[in-house]
């Protein structure tokens, strides 16, 4: 790129000053404009393209210029960004502000996240700190993902095209090797933020508003009743794995999640409206809420607990492992107890869900209240008809039918 300052003498005006203009140069291609500032040619260093200090402006008139040039080669490098190819008009356009509100799609997360940030920390946060993070971890992968497909820094949003989101999805199946309802995930992320700027008129329609985000509900293991029995009684060799074992079993009665666990201290158990004890807490995820009577098992963990050195120095409920010891402990815990399953904290929580509520027959919208659930389509995920659900109502079945058949011959 050059970029040359001239008098251009031909509109010289009639005080006999020449407006001085600037020449951006790039690939053989030319783009001009006036810098606003004219000169006594007489004055002028063609060469330089600068003014004579012997000039009445002529300290004004050089730092303007200086500051001219400087912006253009900022521009130039923001332009190379976004584009494998700048050209000349494209830098004009720029520096004359054509392009200002033309944002980038970088940009736009940048903005809709800070969004999000002021959002939660509001004296009452609309949204979780879970929130926050999927759209920075959606904004990090639509940045790399933008670097190996385009080659560059950023998109604008008006270069976005409907292909987009079909080629961000193949990007993150092949590439980042993650699954297609996580890939879904990002990806319905992403029209979110760029419906929120065609609210703004940032651009004036959503390119991948078309596509469709579909789906598939995984396998999703959980511990039979006699799975969880054994897991409960099973002497083990040394104190670690006793307790991560029975925090896991606690999350198995409770269904919290690992971080809403570790949080739990003596305050969230609460004497409750039935004259139960009940754990009063909001999940972390979602920050709903998730109130949940506490059974036997539970209620016995807790008080095994409750002179742990860990739990009185640190003013926590259980002794929980940061989340990395605490999956390595499981592994060596489901090995010992021959569970030929993953155990984590979704297993933990799906268990809660279908062995300890739906196989009990609890109602699925107290099952919803109890799991922090905003909509029961969502419990109804956890809640999959089990064979132990089957049995049951099979018993109720054969036992009409049977008296049916006892009246039946009656009759006869």
């Amino acid at each position: 790129m050059a970029i040359l300052f001239f008098a251009n003498t031909p509109k010289k005006d009639v005080t006999g000053k020449t407006p001085i203009y600037c020449r951006i140069t790039l690939q053989g291609k030319r783009a001009q404009f006036s810098t606003g500032k004219k000169v006594d040619t007489t004055k002028w260093i063609p060469k330089q393209g600068y003014v004579l200090n012997s000039h009445e402006n002529a300290k004004t008139i050089n730092i303007e210029l200086d500051s001219i040039k400087s912006d253009l080669r900022k521009m130039y490098h923001h332009l190379s960004a976004l584009h494998n190819r700048v050209t000349a008009d494209m830098l004009l356009n720029e520096y004359l502000g054509k392009t200002k509100n033309h944002k980038t799609l970088i940009e736009l997360f940048t903005i809709y996240n800070t969004i999000l940030k002021q959002k939660l920390q509001l004296p009452e946060p609309s949204i979780s700190p879970y929130t926050l993070k999927r759209f920075e971890v959606t904004k990090k992968k639509i940045q790399s993902f933008i670097k190996n497909e385009f080659h560059v820094n950023d998109k604008l949003l008006n270069e976005l095209k409907p292909s987009f989101a079909e080629e961000f999805k193949l990007y993150l199946l092949t590439i980042e090797k993650i699954s297609m309802n996580t890939a879904m995930k990002y990806i319905k992320n992403t029209k979110q933020v760029l419906r929120y700027a065609q609210l703004k008129e940032w651009m004036q329609f959503n390119p991948i508003a078309g596509f469709k985000c579909t789906y598939k509900n995984p396998v999703r293991e959980r511990l039979t009743w006699q799975e969880l029995m054994d897991l409960y009684h099973k002497e083990l060799p040394v104190q670690r794995l006793i307790e991560v074992r029975d925090v896991y079993v606690f999350s198995c009665f409770t269904g919290y999640a690992y971080v809403d666990v570790l949080n739990l201290t003596a305050e969230n158990v609460i004497q409750w409206i039935d004259g139960n004890k009940w754990l009063i807490k909001q999940r972390t995820k979602t920050n709903n809420k998730s109130n949940v009577p506490l059974l036997d098992i539970p209620l016995a963990i807790i008080e095994k607990y409750k002179n742990h050195p860990y739990c009185i120095n640190s003013n926590k409920l259980l002794p929980v492992n940061s989340n990395q010891r605490y999956n390595a402990y499981l592994k060596e815990i489901a090995v010992l107890c021959r569970i030929n399953k993953n155990l984590t904290t979704h297993t933990a929580r799906h268990t809660f869900a279908t062995t300890i509520l739906m196989d009990n027959d609890c109602p699925i919208e107290s099952a919803s209240e109890m799991l922090g659930h905003t909509s029961i389509r969502t419990t109804q995920i956890y809640t999959k008809v089990t064979d132990v659900k089957v049995s049951k109502n099979m018993i109720d079945v054969k036992s009409k039918i049977s008296a049916q058949l006892t009246a039946s011959s009656k009759a006869v």
